[in-house]
């Protein structure tokens, strides 16, 4: 974690991220007095723009994607390997892929809810937090972050496979706009392939919404242990 915290890409994708919630803000429809609860609706609709679909994967890969073509490329990785197991190496390494994926888009997250409380709470009418709203919106910043470590370890993946800083950094990103491709203009009722879906969940997810969670956890899963086996492979390669 300490690792990872150190990298710029880490904080040059948290900056990203805030920014991209910060042009998807209604600044035009603040006007006082404020409803109670209008610092949540704002935040939702920021969170949930178009602008925050369109950064999430650039994101989500900016920050340690392509962490083991840059550790091979340079000759890093065989002094690393040295230190420690290629077992630890590759668990410590898909660990923190997904967490460089994650961890920008929640750390920008939770400092944008915290400028809405300080900024827009001021402004409206006298009343208590709507604290069902407050969870609401941590679902929904949890489901984005999610989605963002997923993007992060398809980064790896791509990066162990072709050992290559475009395909890391530009297939997550092709793939993630085909899935929006497909389902808006050719397969309009396949919601679970819709990238936005995973965060809205406005589509039916079984009982209380509890199947967006299961689906994120498998795919999650999913894209680390096919990562973890793909990486394996390649340092086993390394002498």
């Amino acid at each position: 974690m300490k690792e990872l915290l150190q990298e710029k890409g880490f904080w040059a994708a948290a900056c990203l991220s805030f920014l991209g919630m910060a042009a998807g803000f209604h600044f035009y429809e603040i006007e006082y007095p404020l409803s109670q609860g209008s610092f949540l609706k704002f935040y939702q609709a920021a969170l949930d723009s178009q602008t925050m679909l369109f950064v999430i994967p650039i994101a989500a890969s900016l920050s340690s994607g392509a962490a083991y073509v840059r550790e091979s490329s340079c000759g890093f990785i065989k002094f690393y390997l040295i230190r420690t197991s290629r077992v630890d190496y590759v668990k410590s390494k898909t660990l923190q892929i997904y967490a460089g994926g994650f961890l920008p888009l929640f750390f920008s997250g939770i400092a944008g809810l915290l400028l809405c409380f300080l900024f827009l709470y001021p402004l409206e009418l006298q009343g208590g937090v709507p604290w069902e709203k407050v969870w609401i919106n941590l679902l929904l910043l949890l489901r984005v972050s999610v989605t963002g470590g997923i993007m992060a370890e398809l980064a790896g993946i791509f990066g162990a496979v072709f050992q290559n800083y475009y395909m890391a950094y530009g297939l997550p990103f092709v793939i993630y706009y085909l899935l929006i491709i497909l389902k808006d203009r050719y397969l309009p009722e396949m919601y679970a392939m819709y990238p936005k879906e995973w965060m809205a969940c406005q589509e039916n997810w079984g009982t209380d919404g509890w199947g967006i969670w299961i689906f994120l956890l498998a795919f999650s899963l999913a894209a680390l242990l096919l990562h973890s086996l793909l990486l394996y492979c390649r340092v086993r390669e390394i002498n």
